[in-house]
């Protein structure tokens, strides 16, 4: 489970941030959870301020995730609103309510603090912080695949840009390490590499700009994740 999230965490675009300057931090920032045993997890909210602070818990489609794949509405926070005193902590407990028909694969959610105004509001401005942290979960079997279309590589004026569309035909998120090979009489003369995350059912559009300033006879370019066991290559001449 720890590679896992740590694989997830790579891949994460959050719309949340856990910012220094808040009221109040999450211990835990990120959940993984196995939906054959799922079991409930917890974090602590710390306030960091002199005041009291309210939070509110809630949860949230992240933008990258399909709704069919939304899993807050089968999780419960409690308790849903907390009220931390001064310099002080308070547990928060996940609890999954999975539906017995859910079909294998990845399923996300964001679990989103959100701070309250006070009750008593003293008529100043005040900044309230929202922190979102990633709920991802896995049940069954876990298929990778990917669909590569009009995958080229185009001379520009610096070099080379790799371009084409990929889309994850799996049924969870992964990262590919993607290496860049030029070739002059059969001998590797440059090497460049990157890595790309695509989530579930996600579209992502090339366009990976290249510097290469000597002649080259071809390229060779290689999707790959050990860990998973994928890899596919494609050459073209130049």
């Amino acid at each position: 489970m720890k590679n896992y999230l740590q694989g997830v965490i790579a891949l994460l675009l959050c719309t949340y941030s856990i910012s220094s300057f808040s009221a109040f931090t999450v211990t835990q920032t990120s959940f993984g959870l196995d939906l054959d045993q799922p079991v409930t997890q917890d974090t602590t909210l710390v306030n960091q301020s002199n005041k009291p602070v309210r939070v509110r818990v809630d949860f949230e489609k992240p933008p990258w995730a399909k709704a069919k794949y939304y899993l807050g509405d089968q999780l419960v926070a409690y308790p849903k609103i907390v009220l931390i005193p001064p310099k002080g902590q308070i547990q928060v407990r996940i609890a999954p309510r999975i539906k017995k028909d859910l079909a294998d694969g990845e399923y996300v959610a964001l679990l989103v603090f959100k701070e309250l105004p006070p009750r008593k509001n003293s008529g100043q401005v005040t900044m309230l912080m929202n922190i979102g942290i990633p709920y991802y979960a896995r049940k069954g079997e876990l298929k990778s695949a990917m669909d590569f279309e009009n995958l080229r590589m185009v001379k520009a004026d610096q070099g080379y840009q790799l371009q084409g569309e990929l889309k994850n035909e799996g049924n969870y998120s992964y990262p590919l390490n993607i290496a860049v090979k030029f070739y002059q009489n059969n001998a590797l003369i440059k090497e460049e590499n990157f890595k790309k995350g695509f989530y579930r059912e996600q579209l992502v559009k090339l366009n990976q700009s290249i510097a290469m300033n000597t002649d080259t006879d071809y390229v060779e370019i290689v999707f790959a994740n050990d860990k998973i066991d994928f890899s596919k290559a494609f050459s073209f001449v130049l």
